[in-house]
């Protein structure tokens, strides 16, 4: 298996533990300023998953036909 590109990985896992942490703190803690601050990590993860998208490999598939 090839490697995935590293602003691939960490905006994947960037934008999962930003919407948790935005989960938890809107809906648990309940503080009502909270979205604003976050939407600046949503742009940064973002950004980085289309730069990691942008180098991904395609996946050859050897065919049998000839």
């Amino acid at each position: 298996m090839n490697k995935l590109p590293p602003f691939y990985v960490i905006g994947s896992v960037g934008l999962v533990v930003t919407a948790l942490l935005h989960i938890f703190m809107a809906l648990v803690i309940g503080i009502q300023s909270v979205h604003a601050g976050f939407v600046g990590l949503y742009l940064l993860f973002i950004t980085l998953l289309a730069i990691g998208t942008g180098k991904l490999q395609p996946i050859r598939v050897k065919s049998s036909r000839k």
